[in-house]
């Protein structure tokens, strides 16, 4: 990656570095994050993508986000249903989440053949061994580049019971997991 001082670019009065996009990826490579499946249901149909991009919003009233590219049939089956759930992998959860990022080559309508999955009449599908899944209904979506920025209003969340809690992250092209610090 290159170096740039940031006065190397200028708009109006402000300067600003210029950023190429393989920049880009390569810095948010670095960025670890949890591993989710996003998953949505439009008139019995399921979609589902593997996702780092989802986070908080508020506690009150609970809200969620998750960032979903418009090229997939994710995104399109989100904005159409309007219902969509956010269900946070566990180490053990290491090949669904390669199944539904598309790694293993399974077609898209094959996704769901992987995993112990529910859903009620209207809702989109629930990973039942999940650390946690969070059912949303969708309240907004912006499109910004080439992804929207779903904001899910909480419907229910399902935290699994027992112990140990570890989660499965993706950092810089790999899979890992969290240690304890001492």
């Amino acid at each position: 990656m290159r170096v740039q001082d940031c006065a190397s670019a200028q708009l109006g009065n402000q300067q600003f570095m210029t950023i190429s996009a393989e920049d880009f990826k390569q810095g948010m490579r670095r960025l670890g994050g949890a591993v989710n499946i996003v998953t949505a249901a439009n008139e019995g149909v399921w979609a589902g993508l593997t996702a780092t991009a989802v986070t908080s919003l508020s506690a009150e009233p609970p809200r969620l986000l998750a960032c979903v590219n418009r090229q997939g049939a994710t995104y399109d089956t989100i904005s159409r249903g309007r219902k969509l759930a956010v269900n946070v992998l566990g180490v053990h959860h290491k090949d669904l989440a390669m199944r539904f990022a598309g790694m293993n080559g399974e077609p898209e309508d094959e996704r769901f053949d992987g995993g112990d999955w529910s859903a009620d009449t209207g809702c989109a599908p629930v990973l039942k061994d999940a650390l946690v899944s969070f059912a949303c209904d969708v309240e907004n979506i912006m499109d910004v580049g080439s992804h929207g920025i779903v904001i899910g209003s909480i419907r229910s969340i399902n935290v699994a019971s027992g112990n140990p809690i570890t989660p499965l992250c993706y950092v810089d092209g790999s899979w890992a997991q969290l240690t304890e610090l001492l």
